[in-house]
C-alpha cells in the first residue's frame, strides 16, 4: 500500500475486526468515504505478510531475486535444507 497521512486518524478510529486486530482495509474503506482512494491492479505474486507463512515466503522470494545477494542467499538456503 501507498497511503497518505490521512490514513492515521482513520486507523485510530477503527475498531478491531478479524482476529481481534485493527484491519488496514477497514480504515481504507472509511477513508474512501471521505476522499478518493486509488487502486492499481498488480501482476505477479502477492503474499499475506500479516501471516507468518506469507511473510516468510515473500522474504525468501525477495532474497532469491536480489541482484546483489541472491546467489549467496540461495547457497545459504540450500545449505540449510541439506542439514
Amino acid at each position: 500500500y501507498v497511503l497518505s497521512a490521512d490514513i492515521w486518524p482513520e486507523l485510530e478510529r477503527t475498531q478491531p475486526g478479524a482476529w481481534g486486530r485493527i484491519q488496514l482495509t477497514d480504515a481504507i474503506a472509511e477513508l474512501a468515504k471521505k476522499q478518493s482512494v486509488d487502486a492499481m491492479l498488480m501482476t505477479g505474486d502477492s503474499y499475506d505478510c500479516g501471516k507468518k507463512m506469507g511473510y516468510m515466503q515473500a522474504f525468501v522470494k525477495y532474497g532469491l531475486r536480489n541482484l546483489k545477494e541472491g546467489a549467496k542467499f540461495r547457497k545459504g538456503i540450500e545449505k540449510l535444507l541439506s542439514e
